[in-house]
């Protein structure tokens, strides 16, 4: 009993041994990274008593392409493709499409033609910490406030992250884990601070399945019918990130953010309630 006692602990520990894994990303070169993201968000505001309902949804399909790669580091190019716009409530409705000509003449066709030009690239090590960023068009919309709003999680493409910061591929750590196992990282998102949780839920021979948690407080401001406001809401996200076993590359990402705060205007301070949803999936 105790041979088979100790010989099954050995097995048991050589099963959990194999099933570490690391952050290093495997890039093919000219390799072309499809990735499209959706951004689903309903806004809860009570008015003067009433409840008001706002609901937009942001779709953009964007690629990475792999110019260059090596053991220490690998170098994309990145753009957006097509920008989708969907908005409703007070009254209000916003139907945008990025490959129609009569939306890029509208209202928002500047900004967003801002943002088809905003091509970077970027040279990451090989983990996917940024070492060089550069951009090759405005790194910021004309319209930042209004656009920002209705983008959402998009918002997360649209210009390159900075020198030593997690690009889009930093998921993994750099040191080995496995299942149960997890790690913490802080980033800078658009000038706010974003404090992140990971966690290993699940390793198999085709993908690495993770936990995330996240907790930030953001501001933004924007402008309906000629009156201004800005919202302070602090954010708490979770879900699900699954990320390719054999490359280290994200391959899908499920997230649910909750938001939670207050719009100040010209009649006061508003409650503000937001559930958004976001998946991003790369072919």
């Amino acid at each position: 009993m105790r041979l088979l006692a100790t010989l099954t602990l050995i097995l048991l520990t050589v099963i959990a041994q194999a099933q570490k894994v690391s952050g290093k990303l495997v890039f093919q070169p000219g390799q072309v990274l499809s990735v499209n993201t959706k951004s689903t968000s309903i806004n809860l505001i009570n008015a003067m008593g009433q409840e008001i309902e706002l609901k937009s949804e942001a779709i953009a399909d964007h690629q990475f392409k792999v110019t260059n790669t090596t053991e220490e580091s690998h170098t994309l190019s990145h753009e957006i493709n097509r920008i989708r716009l969907t908005s409703e409530g007070m009254g209000n409705s916003i139907d945008f499409d990025s490959q129609k000509e009569k939306d890029l003449n509208g209202q928002f066709g500047a900004p967003i033609k801002e943002l088809l030009g905003n091509k970077y690239s970027l040279v990451i090590d090989g983990s996917g910490n940024t070492l060089i960023a550069m951009n090759q068009g405005n790194a910021t919309s004309s319209d930042p406030g209004m656009l920002a709003q209705l983008l959402g999680s998009i918002n997360e493409f649209t210009g390159s992250p900075k020198q030593g910061e997690a690009s889009f591929f930093k998921v993994l750590p750099s040191t080995e884990v496995g299942t149960g196992d997890g790690w913490t990282n802080t980033i800078d998102r658009n000038g706010s601070k974003v404090e992140e949780a990971y966690s290993i839920a699940e390793i198999n021979d085709n993908f690495i399945l993770i936990n995330y948690l996240a907790n930030s407080a953001t501001t933004s401001k924007g402008e309906n019918m000629g009156m201004e406001f800005t919202i302070n809401v602090k954010n708490k996200t979770e879900g699900k990130i699954m990320v390719d076993r054999t490359s280290g590359i994200v391959k899908e990402k499920n997230l649910k953010t909750t938001s939670t705060g207050t719009a100040s205007t010209s009649f006061g301070e508003i409650p503000v309630n937001t559930t958004t949803t976001s998946v991003v999936t790369i072919n």
